[in-house]
């Protein structure tokens, strides 16, 4: 990665800098030490190091817990990095207008969407971003390739592991006077332990009502977006996908933004389970 304009390090070489710091405090210990301390692979603890790629939150809280470092310090060190790699991703010169061109694909019904969707999925080498804002939680959907689809995520988070990957999904929740649905508190509590060893999977809460505007999606690297739009009924659904990078642009800098104001999963449920 480049240095800001103004000479500035980018922000992962900066965290890694302090990350660096830590591990002498700690005694310098080996990489597969660390690692075996963080559960990870010695390629990611490198990568981290050396500010390669800046690791995702949970990953870097084993981090941090595997060299003795003050969570709720790092929590704030790691999350202003993300922002200002956020900003930086989406702050691009003028497009020219060749570049505007995107490609669409509409599907007939859901499972040809969702199939769609998984086949991307897999595809993927780096980063997916997904949304789930609806009145219903998924458990609810009956169709098999809505099920699929989930898995393939959680697979594909799994199985990159160890190699800087992440996932990061926003769940909308349906509150009443700020209080979750029974059925979608339950889900999340399924959700949670579903996913406690999934270190390349992230997820954040938003709540939701139907009243508010925003948007179903998934966006496989910076390469194709898929956008869902609900009907009437519970399983009804209807979606596209596109391909061009002004289009993508739109959509990431969304969930990106929104992202860093959100509360992350285990924080939401805690909250609620009180």
């Amino acid at each position: 990665m480049n240095g800001n304009s103004n000479g500035a390090a980018p922000a992962s070489q900066r965290f890694a800098a302090e990350l660096r710091r830590l591990r002498v405090m700690a005694g310098n210990p080996q990489l597969k030490t660390i690692a075996a301390r963080a559960q990870c692979s010695q390629a990611t603890v490198s990568e981290a190091l050396n500010g390669r790629r800046l690791p995702s939150e949970a990953v870097t809280r084993q981090l941090v817990g595997a060299l003795g470092g003050d969570w709720p310090r790092w929590k704030e060190l790691w999350r202003a990095a993300r922002t200002e790699l956020d900003d930086r991703k989406h702050h691009t010169p003028e497009t020219p207008l060749r570049t505007l061109q995107a490609e669409m694909v509409c599907y007939p019904d859901p499972s040809a969407f969702y199939r769609a969707a998984a086949e991307r999925v897999r595809a993927a080498r780096r980063e997916i971003r997904l949304t789930y804002l609806r009145l219903h939680p998924p458990s609810q959907w009956a169709s098999p390739d809505v099920t699929a689809y989930y898995e393939t995520v959680l697979r594909w988070a799994r199985e990159h592991a160890g190699e800087s990957a992440s996932v990061r999904r926003i769940i909308g929740v349906p509150e009443r006077e700020g209080v979750p649905k029974p059925a979608y508190l339950g889900w999340l509590l399924e959700h949670q332990a579903e996913v406690r060893d999934v270190y390349a999977y992230e997820a954040r809460v938003m709540s939701w009502n139907n009243a508010c505007g925003w948007h179903n999606f998934s966006i496989m690297d910076d390469s194709v977006i898929h956008l869902s739009f609900s009907g009437v009924g519970r399983q009804q659904l209807s979606g596209f996908s596109v391909e061009g990078p002004v289009f993508l642009s739109y959509f990431a800098a969304i969930f990106d933004r929104a992202w860093g104001a959100l509360q992350p999963l285990d924080e939401y449920v805690a909250r609620h389970t009180r």
